[in-house]
């Protein structure tokens, strides 16, 4: 209990930290969602626990954090629990949770080909709307070769109520380059369909910060519907 206070206490100064330099994002801005994340072959290891801290702030958007506790059931399995809330000048508003299941088939983590999945069963309540059931599930197709690593997320999710009927696909996709042992830049991109599509392009690096990992990114749209500009964070601690 002691280490995940710690864990607790430790990202919460990061998320700190991270919306006093959202605040300076410039932009007009939609609704960025809580989790912008490429899922690749990471997950916690058997029996172990991870907190990730998930931030972001779109333009004049709400800044958006997001604690996501996770546990290594089996060891290619892991389950989740994401807790969102979102923090405007009015309002400081839970939006739910959600549980996800990610499985990700035995492989060599140096190179090759790795696949897996990931499926969400997600009670939605974004700011001044109406709370509802949703369900998405994400394939995880993965490559690496040298220092290059390669992964395609084809996604499609379902409101699991009459009034939103329709599924929407939700592709994402990252190539980046280890520049050294422990960080690594690249590209991540991000596409939303439905009545307006939304496509988003992020400059991101991967590192390291003593035993934690840590995801930065900066995202610029590329169509009407999407966010000007998209400051995001994960920050993930192993306990």
């Amino acid at each position: 209990m002691r280490a995940l206070r710690i864990a607790l206490v430790r990202a919460i100064r990061f998320a700190r930290v991270l919306a006093a330099c959202a605040a300076a994002a410039a932009g007009s801005a939609h609704c960025a969602p809580n989790e912008i994340k490429v899922f690749t072959d990471e997950l916690a290891a058997l029996h172990a626990y991870t907190l990730e801290t998930h931030v972001n702030k779109a333009g004049t958007g709400p800044l958006r954090i997001m604690p996501e506790y996770s546990y290594g059931v089996a060891p290619a399995l892991e389950l989740s629990l994401q807790v969102p809330f979102a923090f405007d000048s009015q309002h400081a508003l839970g939006e739910g949770y959600r549980l996800e299941l990610q499985y990700v088939a035995p492989h060599d983590d140096q190179r090759g080909a790795y696949w897996g999945l990931n499926v969400e069963l997600a009670r939605e309540g974004r700011l001044e709307e109406e709370r509802f059931w949703n369900a998405e599930v994400i394939a995880i197709l993965g490559y690496r070769i040298e220092r290059w690593h390669l992964v395609v997320n084809p996604g499609i999710e379902r409101p699991l109520r009459a009034e939103r009927r329709g599924s929407s696909a939700t592709p994402a996709a990252k190539i980046s380059y280890a520049s050294s042992p422990g960080s690594a830049f690249g590209f991540e991109y991000y596409v939303q369909t439905g009545a307006e599509q939304s496509r988003m392009l992020y400059l991101a690096w991967d590192g390291k910060i003593g035993k934690s990992d840590l995801n930065l990114g900066l995202g610029r749209g590329l169509t009407a519907a999407s966010d000007h500009w998209v400051l995001k964070a994960i920050y993930e601690i192993g306990f």
